[in-house]
């Protein structure tokens, strides 16, 4: 067996977590275009017939939350997320590959404590039944799922790749 054979075989568990990632990119992308879709349609609703419809900007919100938790695993597999390297080009390889080993660790304990936040949060208001204030009515768990769900598979996605560079999280 080869080397590349090795690292392909020991990558084909994880590629589950890949199409789910894009999937999760794609979703997050027709979020995006529903929501340019409800502000067209508030925008020619109020200009054309003088009408006002207040649950565009409800459903608008819910959406939005979705695409960021719901795209932050996708934003994070493509390499998307803002990165400042001001510090990190300037220093020898070795230093670069301890800061990033850093970096990945604090990565996983900030998402971790997100991730078990989110779940708490998400609990107490299936729990308490607690509903939305506006004029779309909705059970607060649904949109909260959004964040619980983001931060799980955002953390999922991180732990597969500290793998996939061979720093095993504990």
């Amino acid at each position: 067996m080869k080397r590349g054979d090795l690292q392909e075989s020991s990558a084909r568990p994880l590629c589950w977590i890949s199409v789910l990632t894009r999937l999760s990119g794609v979703l997050a992308g027709i979020g995006a275009f529903v929501i340019a879709l409800l502000v067209s349609y508030e925008v020619l609703a109020r200009t054309l017939f003088g009408v006002t419809t207040g649950w565009v900007n409800d459903a608008s919100s819910y959406l939005m939350g979705f695409i960021a938790f719901g795209g932050a695993a996708y934003a994070l597999a493509e390499g998307a997320h803002v990165g400042v390297d001001l510090v990190v080009t300037r220093v020898p390889h070795v230093l670069r590959t301890i800061f990033s080993c850093l970096s990945d660790w604090m990565v996983l304990l900030i998402v971790s404590l997100l991730a078990w936040l989110s779940l708490v949060f998400w609990w107490d208001a299936f729990e308490s039944g607690e509903k939305s204030w506006g004029l779309f009515e909705v059970s607060l768990w649904i949109p909260y799922s959004f964040f619980t769900l983001g931060m799980i598979w955002l953390l999922i996605v991180h732990v597969a790749g500290m793998i996939r560079r061979g720093r095993k999280p504990v």
